[in-house]
């Protein structure tokens, strides 16, 4: 029960970092924190967790952002899936370089799936989603991924979680 509590906080916590980020700095830097902490969950307590996650900020993104219900929840469970996989193949126990591709290549499968599933009932240009919206949360997401790593890890060890 205390991971469930605790995975909670921290998906809104960490979505309202996002926000003032974005409100602060703009959609030039704004990293995808949600992300983040669901490949964090996944490496660090496994699929269960990372699925309970992936669902718990796909319902705090969707209930406050504009686009329709479900494609936040829809694209991280498949994120925490593919997350899984990779970690299979790809990762590294220990390797920074490892974690931070992960990283990188989950949150370009994210905003991917975000551009598929807004394909189905809109016209996407493509070419402006990937220069205003995959870059600059790639880019972003990258850079801070050390960091926030190192913050989740001292928070679950805080909380004694695993």
């Amino acid at each position: 029960m205390r991971r469930i509590i605790v995975i909670t906080f921290l998906a809104f916590i960490f979505y309202f970092i996002e926000f003032v980020l974005f409100n602060l700095l703009g959609r030039w830097f704004t990293p995808n924190l949600l992300i983040t902490l669901i490949i964090f969950f996944n490496l660090y307590l496994g699929i269960r967790y990372s699925l309970l996650t992936a669902v718990m900020a796909g319902i705090v993104k969707d209930s406050f952002g504009i686009d329709f219900f479900g494609s936040n929840i829809f694209s991280f469970v498949i994120c925490a899936y593919l997350t899984t996989l990779i970690k299979r193949y790809l990762y590294q126990i220990g390797s920074i370089s490892s974690r931070v591709l992960l990283i990188f290549l989950i949150t370009i499968l994210n905003a991917l799936i975000h551009a598929m599933l807004n394909s189905i009932f809109n016209l996407v240009d493509f070419r402006e989603m990937i220069v205003n919206v995959l870059f600059p949360e790639v880019l972003a997401t990258t850079l801070m991924a050390n960091y926030v790593w190192a913050r989740l890890k001292k928070i679950v060890v805080k909380f004694s979680i695993k």
